[in-house]
């Protein structure tokens, strides 16, 4: 029985994204009006070292949901690198091995967990103080980092659940139980905002929404198919530690593959907010945080329909469903392109009245700057949807060219800032020129190729 998203699955996801960033949106202006450029940027940095610190995970949370999928298709074994083909259709999931791969991944998350949390309260901690004790209050700062650090680790220590959800297919649900978040924290946020409390009521609600979301998703997942009656009792059955070390050595071969790229995207994604707060301060740090925040949204509304359908990429290749991958992936890829040019677009005709609306303190970047974001914004995720595509058949050998193209990226803005004038320049050039070079064009033109090469009929 392989995976089928519904049309109704897709419908949520959709729903979900416009209420998940459009309470993004919401809670934007609260934000711009309600806290200093300062808070703004101390803001931007938390989620930005929050955001490092979780490539812990390693890339376990994506080789986890990939390999659920497998399974919950049908596939009798876990295998280190590819997938093994059903030879008869219509299998259903094979519960006994889902719940040898559900323990094993309880035990490693609760040790990543821990790990995190260790490093946020130092390393973290110290960051969080160098770069924030001569603009803000350091009462503020540690009491509202304090509590941000740990709903970063509650999060992480239950972020199997989600990776779970998505892997069954249940996308309807995993999709729910965002917007729930979601809204929870937008009115404790919010809520806190108006009554004063600043980036401490801000870092006060996205814990509370962390609590609500980990109390329903054991919920979600039970209430699903008949999850309660076929998997509970398979819970109570004690597995050998041979078991657990047997899955974890199939599992780790492309977990840590999975891992560089995540560091791979951090750092041509969302490090140059943390670098910026370094050298350029927490005021340019605003205005570079608000821009990515905003084309960010722009690429996940872009890419919502794409991953939605990443379950059944799998159970299509597990099944040999050629015609409806090709098919649904290419949908997938117009889909996107659509949204992402309309969406760079109406940011550039729009953003300075939507400035001037709220009488925001954080400036606008040039447009020269803003102009090369795009650009790299939209090559970075063209080839990332390639690649997450290839990916699909347990294969990733995207992994060293991510890696090293994103270490270049990182020694040439280090280089540029500390041995010429600091510039937002310094941050996005490299990141544009060096992507050029290889990744923009290479994965996907790969990718292509091998459609092309796939037998016209499915099996």
């Amino acid at each position: 029985m392989g995976i089928n998203i519904t049309k109704s699955d897709v419908r949520w996801s959709y729903i979900s994204l416009f209420l998940f960033n459009g309470i993004n949106v919401l809670l934007l202006p609260f934000i711009l009006a309600y806290l200093s450029s300062s808070e703004i940027g101390l803001w931007y940095t938390f989620t930005a070292v929050a955001g490092l610190v979780i490539l812990l995970d390693f890339g376990f949370m994506t080789t986890l949901s990939r390999n659920v999928t497998y399974v919950w298709a049908g596939a009798d074994d876990i295998v280190s690198s590819e997938f093994k083909k059903n030879i008869k259709q219509d299998l259903g999931p094979n519960y006994t091995l889902f719940v040898k791969l559900f323990k094993t991944t309880k035990l490693i998350y609760l040790l990543i967990g821990m790990l995190i949390f260790g490093i946020l309260l130092s390393i973290g901690t110290y960051y969080i103080y160098s770069v924030s004790k001569n603009d803000i209050s350091m009462t503020t700062v540690m009491v509202s980092w304090l509590i941000y650090a740990s709903a970063v680790f509650l999060n992480m220590r239950y972020a199997y659940w989600n990776a779970i959800l998505k892997g069954i297919g249940a996308i309807k649900e995993n999709q729910q139980l965002l917007i729930i978040t979601k809204l929870v924290q937008l009115i404790f946020s919010i809520l806190f905002l108006i009554l004063g409390y600043g980036i401490i009521g801000v870092s006060v609600a996205y814990f509370i929404s962390i609590i609500i979301n980990r109390i329903l998703v054991n919920k979600y997942f039970y209430s699903y198919q008949n999850n309660k009656t076929a998997i509970k009792p398979l819970l109570i059955q004690k597995i050998d530690k041979k078991e657990y070390l047997i899955l974890l050595r199939k599992l780790l071969p492309n977990t840590y593959k999975q891992g560089l790229i995540s560091i791979s995207n951090y750092i041509n994604l969302r490090s140059t907010t943390v670098v910026s707060s370094a050298f350029l301060g927490l005021n340019v740090t605003a205005s570079l945080g608000f821009v990515l925040q905003v084309f960010t949204l722009i690429t996940v509304v872009a890419n919502t329909f794409f991953n939605t359908f990443l379950p059944q990429f799998s159970s299509n290749r597990v099944n040999s469903q050629y015609n409806n991958l090709k098919s649904i992936f290419k949908k997938a890829l117009l889909i996107n392109y659509i949204i992402t040019i309309l969406g760079f677009a109406g940011f550039i005709l729009t953003i300075n009245i939507f400035l001037d609306l709220i009488n925001s303190d954080v400036e606008l970047l040039p447009m020269p700057v803003i102009i090369v974001i795009m650009i790299y914004m939209f090559l970075y995720n063209n080839q990332s949807i390639f690649t997450a595509f290839n990916a699909t058949k347990n294969v990733l050998p995207h992994y060293k060219s991510f890696f090293i193209s994103s270490l270049l990226v990182l020694g040439l803005q280090l280089f540029l800032l500390y041995y010429f004038d600091a510039t937002l320049w310094s941050l996005l050039l490299p990141i544009l020129l060096v992507q050029l070079l290889y990744n923009n064009w290479y994965w996907p033109y790969l990718t292509i190729k091998e459609l092309r090469s796939y037998k016209s009929s499915d099996k």
